[in-house]
């Protein structure tokens, strides 16, 4: 009995190496799917550290009132926004093409973890090259505004701290913002039932 009970536990390991393979093989086979994905995040990211950096270099430059760095945050914010829903099609769409592909993989004996994990990773890789291309974007863009007559002073130490945090923000909001975004979609794979999945029709 227990070599039984030991041999099913087997069937079901899923490692995380075999789930990231599978998500990068996936991300392959549907590049077009993933590259509108990841063009929507790198907007999203490049429009909120470009708006951040042009704010921060403003104020250094300037100076500025609080209430001009509050409306830069709340359009890029929405800007956000939008990208999140964006992300959020995309990814209801992909569960929706890969249907059956769920169903066969359960079928095969795949838990709802498995399928979970699958859709995170997938989402997380996305997320990270598309948030790391939109806050260089962005924050060049940043610069290319100021680069005229302020071209002196766009990397004094003063400012290449708030640099570095404007491209980690993009980054680590392009993340949370992908995982979050495919939360549900990932659930909603990871718990169909297998037999309505297989006779799912497009």
């Amino acid at each position: 009995m227990s070599g039984a009970v030991g041999e099913a536990r087997r069937e079901v390991r899923f490692p995380i190496s075999e789930a990231f393979r599978f998500s990068v093989e996936s991300i392959r086979k549907r590049f077009t799917r993933a590259l509108i994905t990841a063009i929507s995040i790198v907007l999203g990211v490049a429009f909120y550290v470009g708006l951040r950096t042009m704010s921060d270099i403003m104020i250094f430059i300037y100076g500025g009132s609080e209430a001009a760095r509050s409306y830069q945050f709340w359009m890029a914010i929405i800007s956000l926004i939008v990208c999140a829903v964006g992300i959020l099609n995309s990814m209801l769409m992909a569960v929706t093409e890969r249907t059956r592909e769920i169903g066969t993989m359960k079928c095969l004996g795949a838990m709802d973890s498995h399928i979970l994990m699958i859709f995170l990773i997938e989402s997380s890789l996305i997320g990270i090259i598309g948030g790391v291309m939109g806050a260089v974007i962005g924050w060049v863009t940043g610069l290319l505004i100021y680069v005229g007559e302020h071209a002196a002073i766009l990397f004094n130490p003063a400012l290449l701290g708030s640099y570095a945090l404007r491209i980690g923000e993009g980054v680590l909001i392009a993340m949370v913002l992908t995982v979050g975004a495919t939360i549900y979609p990932a659930y909603y794979a990871a718990s169909m039932d297998p037999a309505d999945a297989l006779r799912f029709e497009l």
